[in-house]
């Protein structure tokens, strides 16, 4: 065997023994149960209004990169999924909190303390947030119509919808 070809064989060698994670660097794990704060404030034309509730969240990572799922609990009156995705550098995005399709359109305790509004047509992207530590904040602002009796008439009044929630596991 050739110098040049020993030497090709060599590097070749050390290559294969290199270690190489196809999927990337590890996310941060989002294991536990989250003592949860949620606010919502709705505000239009006829009202301000801010509800703060209490919830817990129990998460653990799917296996599949990068995902999270569990369950939410309100009191005891309320629970249901909960689920995301979170990148290498902590953000993460929660798509799922309540019946699906869209975030927080079934969690029961919101469609009961507003039941003048129409969750069902909730304009709302997932919660965009992140996991610093052991504290876990997301929020969105979105687009919820509510209706209003004014003057024996029925109106849709566009409704800005601010949810914010902050878990410490």
């Amino acid at each position: 065997m050739s110098a040049t070809r020993i030497s090709a064989a060599v590097l070749l060698a050390a290559v294969g023994c290199v270690s190489f994670d196809a999927a990337g660097p590890a996310v941060p794990d989002m294991t536990g149960t989250y003592a949860t704060t949620i606010t919502l404030t709705l505000s239009n034309d006829f009202e301000t209004r801010a509800d703060t509730v209490v919830a817990s969240f129990a998460l653990r990572n799917t296996g599949e990169r990068g995902r999270f799922t569990g369950t939410y609990a309100i009191a005891v009156v309320d629970s249901g999924p909960i689920a995301g995705a979170m990148a290498v550098n902590a953000t993460l995005v929660i798509d799922t909190l309540g019946a699906p399709p869209k975030p927080i359109a079934g969690v029961k305790t919101f469609r009961l303390r507003y039941p003048w509004c129409d969750f069902t047509l909730l304009g709302m992207p997932a919660l965009s947030g992140a996991l610093a530590g052991d504290t876990l904040r997301a929020s969105v602002t979105a687009a919820l119509p509510c209706l209003y009796q004014v003057n024996g008439a029925t109106l849709t009044v566009h409704t800005d919808l601010d949810f914010e929630l902050r878990g410490v596991r």
